[in-house]
């Protein structure tokens, strides 16, 4: 039967990693502290809950996650206990207060069955839906690996199979699916990998119908280097744009490289962007449309090497259909094992990136986060996450969505170390529109702009470059007025008090750095109002 941990949890990426530098967060201890007992409760519009799932006292990973009306649906795999533990796929439908309303699990004897990236799990018509991955049978010397593309009722029974591959001897070819979208047409389209028994692998774009009948495919790479698809958007032009990997394996460091590639709507190649850094690992890219159309790509920018491993920051771009690169920002401070893994459009246009990077000492191996920006590029609001706490164990968020009441539901896997107690599991958490597992939380490292009906003091010029001035007319009853400089996460600057109930304050920025810092007046221990400006 399945088990639920109302404790802490987590999801882990890079599982065999081992950690080298100390690093202490209070948004990380904060939400720990409350995490330990569990909870699952509602507080006005939001549902919160944080869970782990166990079922049959197996290993159990979840790698999508599906907002349904009467719930969610986690897709992911599991150990069969059965026949010689082979990977199978496994749902488990919650309802919307995260109990577990059914589990099923699919797999044959033999085989090894798992699915791909965030966002290998969608919707299909009828109230069916459909999930892509990869079919493995072993052979004597090598693997065979098909795509899998299958189909599910409501319940999640399976309706049919397609496979994509190899169909005769000598399955010298793996070929994996990582992600799937539909198309404009009501078209399937999606990306993986292709690589031949002693080659490197190449970037795998198929096309079919929607029952699954192959209409084309490509590759794309070349040289000695590796290639591999991980994600897929098609744009307004007809086009598709994928976010991929390139690398190299025959060396320690600095050959793995983020790559996105744009296609017309046959597959022909018209650009590509490598946005790595040439000296440093990097990450693989994922993709997301953007409600005007544009492409907005997520990976990270590695940068120190550090043999087989490398700090990084999270890089998001925002690029137009033809190529131009509309901004390009790098975020966060350098984590070790820094990896982004999905990227989210939101339905107000913000947008959200999940990851995870490995802590030290006396904290869990790795946590999770999850960054929020404007369709701007803006930062709005940074969260880190760990359910786990002993030394090593791990914590891995890999897919978050947004839910009907305008929060963020999240999953992913935990692997606990002693003293954490279990099996690896399933992570499951339910959050507000702020990333708080709880109501209230005060875990936001950077500093949002109000949105007040009355303003007490405006700012000119906007963006400045020397100097710029706070005209202020506060109310009779407002006392001890204070006004604090902040920078975009939230670091103090400057503080000082305002002489008087109304007047004019020119602030010297002459020794500021450029960038983005956020001025807030507070007064009797109360926020009145922040607001941003950008220092040139």
């Amino acid at each position: 039967m399945a088990k639920h941990y109302k404790m802490r949890s987590l999801l882990n990426f890079n599982g065999n990693k081992y950690l080298k530098r100390a690093r202490h967060c209070l948004a990380l201890l904060l939400t720990v502290m409350f995490l330990i007992a569990g909870y699952t409760y509602s507080f006005g519009q939001y549902t919160y809950f944080n869970e782990r799932i166990d079922h049959y006292n197996n290993y159990d990973y979840s790698r999508n996650i599906m907002v349904m009306d009467s719930g969610y649906m986690i897709a992911g795999f599991t150990y069969d206990t059965i026949y010689n533990w082979y990977l199978h796929l496994s749902f488990t439908k919650v309802d919307t207060g995260g109990e577990v309303e059914f589990f099923k699990e699919f797999g044959f004897e033999g085989t090894d069955m798992f699915l791909g990236n965030p966002g290998s799990l969608i919707t299909y018509p009828d109230n069916k839906y459909i999930t892509v991955g990869t079919k493995r049978f072993y052979t004597n010397d090598w693997v065979h690996d098909q795509g899998m593309l299958a189909c599910y009722n409501y319940n999640f029974d399976t309706l049919w199979i397609r496979n994509f591959g190899e169909k005769e001897m000598p399955y010298d070819t793996e070929y994996m699916f990582q992600q799937v979208k539909w198309t404009l047409d009501s078209s399937l389209i999606y990306t993986g990998i292709r690589m031949p028994k002693g080659l490197v692998s190449r970037i795998w774009l198929l096309k079919t119908d929607s029952l699954g009948n192959k209409l084309w495919e490509r590759f794309y790479g070349e040289g000695e280097e590796y290639f591999q698809g991980h994600s897929v958007v098609q744009t307004a032009d007809g086009g598709y744009v994928m976010g991929a990997a390139k690398f190299e394996i025959h060396a320690t460091g600095g050959y793995e490289d983020p790559l996105i590639i744009k296609t017309d709507s046959l597959g022909n190649e018209e650009w590509r962007i490598n946005p790595g850094n040439p000296e440093v690992d990097d990450n693989k890219v994922m993709v997301a449309l953007a409600q005007d159309g544009n492409i907005i790509a997520g990976t990270n920018y590695g940068t120190d090497q550090s043999g087989d491993n490398r700090w990084a920051v999270v890089k998001i771009m925002k690029i137009k259909p033809d190529g131009t690169v509309l901004w390009d920002n790098n975020y966060l401070e350098p984590q070790y094992d820094n990896f982004l893994l999905n990227t989210v459009v939101l339905s107000n246009g913000n947008m959200i990136v999940n990851g995870s990077f490995a802590m030290f000492d006396d904290g869990p191996a790795i946590i999770s986060y999850i960054l929020c920006l404007d369709s701007l590029g803006t930062q709005l609001w940074y969260k880190e996450y760990a359910l786990l706490t002993a030394h090593n164990s791990f914590n891995d968020l890999y897919d978050v969505r947004e839910t009907s009441d305008g929060g963020l539901i999240g999953c992913g896997r935990v692997v606990p170390v002693t003293p954490d107690t279990g099996t690896t599991d399933i992570w499951l958490m339910k959050m507000d529109s702020t990333g708080c597992l709880y109501a209230g939380c005060d875990t936001t490292v950077v500093v949002e702009e109000t949105a007040v009906s009355q303003k007490y003091f405006k700012l000119y010029p906007n963006p400045a470059k020397e100097y710029i001035t706070i005209e202020y007319k506060l109310d009779y009853n407002v006392k001890n007025a204070v006004v604090e400089i902040l920078t975009l996460k939230g670091n103090h600057i400057e503080t000082f008090r305002l002489p008087g109930v109304q007047g004019v304050k020119i602030i010297d920025l002459r020794n500021r750095k450029s960038g983005i810092y956020f001025i807030r007046l507070s007064a009797n221990g109360k926020t009145l109002q922040n607001e941003k400006f950008i220092k040139l």
